[in-house]
């Protein structure tokens, strides 16, 4: 028995779909420029543009794509109390080390965090995975008598 939402929409993408969701899309795009444009005319407005570096910049932008794409591939484990305060610990605590060391070096590069990014990707999603196993089902032969 299938599920509504599976029968609603198709999983394939094809060149009907992605047109369909150009809109959101570029909405979100605009949004997300506006919000920077407005932030950052907020910042030099009042003055504080010594945080506006490449290395903060580097820090949200890495930070957020980091864990957008950790829960995004552990959509399985998200009814799981554990898996959420799991990843509030671990971003606090990547973000408690990167704040630090920002602070301490200011001359941090924002091309610096993407090796790093990789590096933390593949730490964390495997801590998810030792974490909260998938069960999977054993495949067995029909045994010959």
């Amino acid at each position: 028995m299938k599920s509504l939402a599976m029968d609603a929409e198709p999983s394939e993408l094809t060149f009907g779909r992605i047109l369909r969701r150009l809109p959101l899309y570029l909405g979100l795009a605009v949004a997300g420029l506006t919000a920077a444009t407005i932030l950052l005319t907020l910042c030099i407005h009042f003055g504080i543009t010594g945080y506006a570096t490449g290395g903060w910049i580097g820090f949200i932008g890495y930070t957020g794509l980091l864990f957008w794409v950790i829960l995004r591939q552990s959509r399985p484990h998200w009814y799981r109390r554990m898996f959420w305060l799991s990843a509030v610990w671990l971003l606090m605590f990547h973000c408690f080390i990167f704040v630090t060391i920002l602070k301490a070096y200011p001359q941090w590069r924002m091309i610096w965090f993407w090796p790093i990014t990789v590096i933390e990707g593949g730490v964390i999603g495997g801590m998810f995975e030792w974490l909260f196993p998938e069960k999977h089902t054993r495949h067995r032969r029909p045994e010959k008598l």
